[in-house]
């Protein structure tokens, strides 16, 4: 069923629109304040163009665009204020800077002529878009499906709770997965039943389910474990049910008055604004480099052709976020028919590599394409190594939480590439895999940078492995 869900798209064009608005409402505040009559001064079209990307890359940067219909209307307003405080803080600032008066009051005035109807057409806009979203939402005309997956027992007593619940959430349970004790419950018969934890990759798939509740006893630890491991490459919002221990111990963090009291499995990691700020600064660094590096790319990218016949650029599909396949580029380091018999791992002194070839990989060359990888949302710049589906299922049945390395976006280095280097066999890349594990369950802005910096000493130390 296709559901009308709010697209992003038009929450920023009325972003969009507010920003036009608000740089005409500023400069004809400005007349007000200086008593000079109202015209279109030099510079004004450049400057609401970069009035507006400059609104439009803070709201980004702090989670404006996330899913409508998961967001407290009390926390997006305060976000939405702090949002216009700071950036019209930041524009008083410049103002400031760029023509000094010996009395600046007429500064204040303008920031608040800026920061007034910012402060109150934002606020309105995400005011009305979440209230449209609650609408959708208690109408049952945007819903999300759910899966409940552990015993009946626990899945039969949330079931009663989330009856009881008096908030308007959208989900809807469709279907549980019996993975421990096979009992019936007392589940209603529009809730569908499996008892198969292998075909769950195809209850997700065939319900199009959005959440996964697990319902297990909190003692039962390798089990929760197991569900985890199954989860972690999946493209679902994964959330445990409660017990009085959580509560009192403080494992149970939330601000939902109305709803089930559930502990939330983040996908890893990073809050939301620090996701948008990774992805800003990848996007960013990767047009510097390419930009910086693009002389040096067509040296390589010459010396390839003239090295061995065949394409320069080398393509192999690789698993990235959530277990989805993708295209990584390289300049390709190796013979053509490099695994005519096959997915062979290399090694140091393969003689499948070219001569060119083995200087680029000592000097990490060959990554430079994937910076387009990053451009296109693919990678990040750090993250775990992305690998052949191949490799990956022979490393999952010897340890399955390799899995959780897919909930983070693959990189063009890595923890493990710093401390360990390319992996030649399947022993080695399992030896590199606790680095990359390591990096998931730490992940950081800081760490992402003292990363990029090793790897860059590296570089430059010509001792890539």
């Amino acid at each position: 069923m296709k559901q009308p869900r709010i697209h992003t798209s038009g929450r920023i064009i009325s972003d969009i629109a507010i920003c036009i608005l608000t740089w005409l409402c500023f400069y004809y505040l400005r007349t007000l304040i200086y008593h000079y009559g109202f015209r279109i001064p030099p510079g004004f079209y450049l400057g609401l163009v970069l009035y507006t990307s400059g609104w439009i890359l803070l709201h980004f940067l702090a989670g404006a665009y996330q899913s409508l219909y998961l967001q407290s209307k009390l926390n997006e307003i305060i976000r939405t204020m702090a949002v216009s405080i700071i950036g019209c803080l930041a524009l008083l600032f410049i103002f400031i800077l760029k023509n000094p008066h010996e009395n600046n009051g007429s500064y204040y005035l303008e920031f608040m002529s800026l920061l007034l109807p910012n402060l109150l057409l934002f606020s309105l806009a995400r005011w009305i878009w979440l209230q449209l979203a609650k609408t959708q939402l208690k109408n049952e005309t945007v819903f999300f499906n759910v899966l409940l997956m552990g015993n009946a027992r626990e899945a039969s007593a949330f079931y009663s709770s989330f009856l009881t619940s008096k908030e308007h959430s959208g989900h809807r349970i469709c279907a549980f997965l019996n993975t421990q004790d096979h009992q019936p419950g007392e589940l209603p018969a529009s809730v569908s039943r499996f008892t198969e934890p292998e075909k769950l990759d195809q209850l997700i798939e065939n319900l199009s389910i959005e959440e996964v509740i697990i319902t297990v006893d909190k003692n039962n630890r390798d089990l929760i474990t197991r569900i985890l491991q199954q989860l972690s490459d999946k493209e679902v919002n994964i959330k445990i049910t409660t017990d009085m221990l959580d509560i009192i111990t403080g494992a149970l963090q939330t601000n939902n008055v109305f709803g089930v009291p559930l502990i939330d499995i983040h996908s890893g990691i990073l809050p939301a604004w620090q996701q948008n700020i990774k992805r800003a600064l990848d996007v960013l660094m990767a047009i510097i480099a390419i930009t910086l590096l693009s002389p040096l790319m067509v040296y390589v990218w010459l010396r390839v052709r003239l090295s061995s016949s065949g394409p320069v650029i080398y393509r192999q599909e690789r698993i990235g976020y959530k277990g989805k396949p993708f295209v990584m580029y390289k300049f390709r380091s190796m013979f053509t028919d490099a695994e005519k018999d096959g997915p062979r791992l290399s090694s140091h002194e393969d003689p499948r590599i070219t001569s060119w070839g083995k200087t680029m990989r000592k000097w990490r060359l060959d990554e430079l394409p994937q910076l387009w990888n990053v451009l296109k949302g693919e990678m990040s710049m750090v993250g775990p190594r992305p690998e052949r589906k191949f490799y990956i299922d022979q490393i999952v049945a010897r340890h399955p939480e390799y899995k959780y390395i897919f909930k983070v976006k693959p990189g063009i280095t890595s923890w493990g590439m710093v401390n360990y280097g390319y992996a030649s066999s399947i022993a080695e890349m399992i030896d590199r895999m606790p680095f990359d594990l390591l990096y998931v369950e730490n992940v950081s802005l800081a760490l992402d940078i003292k990363i990029m910096l090793y790897t860059l000493q590296l570089i430059f130390s010509g001792k890539g492995k």
